[in-house]
């Protein structure tokens, strides 16, 4: 590990310097539990959410806790059920890695569709290091 280099301890706040949140549409694709979502949506008032996941179970427990301008939708990356140029930004927080190889050029594909021009991409995936990796 680079010593030089700082230590993010929020990554929201790491987002929030590269690319604008206020007022975003944004698509999270492969949402989880929805934390970061979440998160941003409580210091973003005004921008909205669409969070993709794939795992049934986590979708119902998504959809049994509601949030205002937050929805959720069963689906994958590459198949997103959304139309053209919908959104301003797409993330993808330790989702890419589960995109079956060979369908990954589809998942990324459908990104740029559903992204408007000028759309940005977010794409953080964990540090696989030590002995066991």
């Amino acid at each position: 590990m680079n010593d030089s280099l700082p230590l993010i301890s929020d990554e929201l706040d790491l987002l929030e310097s590269l690319v604008p949140l206020d007022g975003a549409r944004l698509v999270e694709l492969g949402c989880g539990a929805a934390r970061m979502a979440r998160a941003l949506l409580e210091r973003h008032h005004d921008a909205e959410l669409t969070g993709l996941e794939v795992d049934e179970r986590q979708h119902a427990k998504n959809l049994a806790a509601p949030q205002p301008r937050l929805q959720f939708l069963q689906a994958g990356a590459q198949a997103i059920p959304l139309p053209d140029a919908a959104f301003d930004g797409a993330l993808m927080l330790k989702s890419l890695h589960h995109v079956p190889v060979p369908l990954m050029a589809q998942a990324l594909d459908e990104v740029a569709r559903v992204l408007r021009p000028g759309g940005w991409l977010y794409v953080s995936e964990p540090v696989y290091g030590g002995a066991l990796n």
